[in-house]
């Protein structure tokens, strides 16, 4: 289909960890050759987040004030053990979630954490 000089325009759109496409990956190949052929090609790297960006994540996450002091140490905690990376901040949370070191107080209806357990 990409050499199909018939399709005046496509357009793909593909996501892959770098990390984990060295250059003997077939991907890898076939963007070389794409490259080598001077077909368009753009590519967006999207790093990990920093710290300000985790915060905001953290507290819609638990439905709480970004402002809450407790709000900010968790998220920064999440940032220091996941380096900002989405992914491993969503399955963070999660795993505290499930082994009860986040839990929702009905008593007070927001999310209560142990900072102390969250940080070893």
């Amino acid at each position: 289909i990409v050499l199909d000089g018939e399709i005046p325009s496509l357009m793909i759109l593909g996501a892959f960890r770098e990390d984990e496409v060295p250059d003997h990956h077939p991907l890898a190949f076939h963007i070389r050759e794409l490259e080598e052929m001077n077909m368009s090609i753009t590519k967006i790297k999207i790093g990990n987040l920093g710290v300000d960006y985790v915060i905001p994540l953290v507290s819609e996450a638990l439905g709480m004030d970004d402002d809450d002091s407790k709000v900010k140490s968790l998220a920064e905690t999440i940032h220091r053990k996941t380096e900002g990376n989405p992914f491993f901040m969503l399955m963070f949370l999660r795993s505290l979630y499930d082994e009860k070191l986040l839990q929702y107080n009905f008593g007070v209806m927001k999310w209560t954490w142990d900072e102390d357990a969250v940080n070893s």
